[in-house]
């Protein structure tokens, strides 16, 4: 996948985008009318579906089928695509934090099986133990740790070589990481500012490379884009997003500007020689 990041963002610029933002994301939940964010209002669904799913770890006996008529019962947010958004952007995150825990972090160092408060080394690794568990530099695969902002923190943390259990991350694991932030750090600044955001229909200046209707997306906190209404099926060079065509980045722009000049070039001459032939033939028939 192409890098859609503004030019000279990081990985680590990303993630931070991640725990600067996310707070705003869940506010905007339960919003009833759009309004420069952060907003003021709290986020009751998001916090009933984290609810429900402690209780569901807590019940692991309980029947799977269950999930969707307890998520049903809920109250339905104002803005169910910020929802997905938030969804897509954890689980994506702390999936990434598993995979590159799996790989890197130590094992939690075990306290004796049995306590006994007479022998002064068993203490010792008892304490040993706890602060270790309690380690914030600790991935924690349980629900409990496992929220956006802490995965982007715990990232933020391996691509800046902290200390902590965990061996240093080699660079399959930064390129995994600069992936998923970068797309987790999009996918939260388009829903941030979607409510700015406008489309305009270029309906006179269709795609050069399939014919199909442009579309000019301004305002927001993304850079101006244009989609195509066509995903593979359009052979433009550029790639698909949202199964769109999407020109984002200055160059992709540029060429775009370029490829329409150059179709409008063309119907312009070809116009021409239409008359010139439909002249012709008055002509001759005259």
């Amino acid at each position: 996948m192409q890098n859609t990041a503004r030019p000279g963002r990081t990985a680590a610029d990303d993630l931070r985008i991640v725990l600067d933002h996310w707070q705003h994301m869940r506010d905007l939940i339960d919003t009833a009318t759009p309004a420069p964010w952060p907003p003021a209002m709290g986020s009751d669904y998001l916090r009933a579906l984290d609810e429900h799913d402690a209780a569901e770890v807590a019940a692991p006996t309980a029947a799977a089928g269950r999930e969707h008529l307890v998520l049903a019962e809920q109250p339905a947010p104002l803005r169910l695509h910020v929802v997905d958004a938030c969804r897509a952007v954890e689980v994506a995150l702390c999936s990434v934090a598993d995979e590159v825990a799996a790989d890197v972090q130590r094992a939690k160092v075990a306290p004796p099986r049995r306590a006994n408060p007479t022998d002064p080394v068993g203490r010792d690794l008892a304490l040993l133990a706890t602060r270790d568990e309690a380690d914030p530099q600790r991935w924690h695969y349980n629900v409990g740790g496992r929220s956006a902002p802490r995965a982007a923190a715990w990232l933020l943390a391996r691509l800046a070589d902290k200390p902590g259990p965990c061996l240093p991350i080699n660079g399959a694991h930064r390129d995994r990481i600069s992936r998923i932030a970068r797309e987790a750090a999009r996918r939260i600044e388009r829903t941030i500012g979607i409510e700015q955001r406008r489309a305009f229909p270029m309906e006179d200046r269709p795609c050069p490379w399939c014919g199909a209707t442009l579309t000019m997306h301004r305002g927001g906190t993304d850079a101006p884009a244009v989609t195509c209404e066509n995903g593979i099926e359009c052979g433009a060079p550029v790639q698909v997003l949202d199964g769109r065509r999407t020109w984002a980045a200055p160059h992709e722009l540029a060429a775009l500007e370029a490829a329409l000049d150059a179709a409008e070039h063309r119907r312009k001459r070809a116009e021409a020689r239409r008359r010139q032939r439909a002249a012709a033939k008055n002509h001759d028939a005259a």
